[in-house]
């Protein structure tokens, strides 16, 4: 399927879209091996970069955070795990409620690995708020797969639950001078504090059920971004939304920034 707005932004990397299903994907796809753990930001790098269709599964991914980002629940097991987790992405074993039976869990990573959980993530001050936000993050829990693939390979029909594009600076302002044409809030982006996979995913999933759509910045998370940094330049960064927002600004693109002159002069600049 062709759209405008990729035709007039014309950048380096076209939208990709996610989109959850019960069947899995009849072409060749990309995916994880079952049971192995880690980020799955690397396959969607791939997608945005080569666009080969990567393929996920409840079976073949192993990090909690992917689950809940895909839309498969929280990603615990346990209340124990919950607070592990807040553990990590607050001061490790500095903010450990037991900081010896935080330690034993690290027994049995990698060194590299352990030694990440032991000094933390610290994407939150202390554990108490890291554990605030894991509890506030969108959950659902539907459909059994999800693919991600160029949106120039929708098929009539499919609805994605997120588009999202891959821009440099420029690329990025033009969108968000776009998405801001028809608003007369001040708040309409939302960067979240959140792995890129909750970003592109859960997070855009709730701005789909909202009545005022806008659309989610990401990656924030270093770690999503070391997985990301053999296929996309450090300076770009990821814009999803839902359909219906991107349909909103489909629409508006046809008469809009994009036909002025001086995005024209800036469009040359970055060729």
């Amino acid at each position: 399927m062709e759209f405008n707005i990729v035709h007039e932004l014309n950048g380096k990397f076209d939208p990709i879209v996610l989109i959850k299903t019960d069947e899995k994907p009849d072409e060749d796809v990309i995916s994880p091996k079952p049971g192995k753990n880690g980020c799955i930001m690397s396959f969607v790098a791939q997608t945005i970069v080569k666009r080969k269709t990567s393929f996920f599964g409840r079976d073949n991914i192993g990090c909690g955070g992917v689950a809940t980002g895909l839309g498969w629940g929280n990603g615990f097991k346990t209340p124990e795990d919950m607070e592990f987790q807040a553990t990590f992405l607050s001061q490790g074993q500095d903010s450990a409620k037991n900081k010896e039976e935080y330690l034993n869990r690290l027994e049995h990573m990698p060194k590299n690995t352990a030694e990440m959980f032991k000094n933390g993530e610290r994407i939150y001050c202390d554990f108490d708020t890291a554990l605030e936000h894991i509890k506030k993050r969108p959950i659902y829990d539907e459909k059994q797969y999800v693919v991600f693939k160029g949106i120039e390979n929708l098929k009539e029909g499919e609805i994605p639950n997120s588009v999202i594009f891959t821009l440099n600076p420029i690329e990025l302002s033009a969108i968000l001078q776009l998405n801001y044409s028809f608003r007369s809030d001040t708040a309409h982006i939302m960067t979240p504090q959140a792995s890129s996979c909750q970003a592109i995913g859960s997070f855009t999933f709730q701005q789909g059920d909202s009545d005022n759509p806008v659309p989610v910045l990401s990656p924030l998370d270093f770690a999503a971004r070391g997985h990301m940094k053999h296929f996309i330049p450090d300076e770009y960064m990821n814009l999803s939304m839902p359909w219906n927002l991107f349909l909103k600004l489909e629409k508006l693109s046809k008469n809009s920034i994009f036909q002025i002159q001086l995005w024209k002069k800036w469009q040359k600049r970055i060729e």
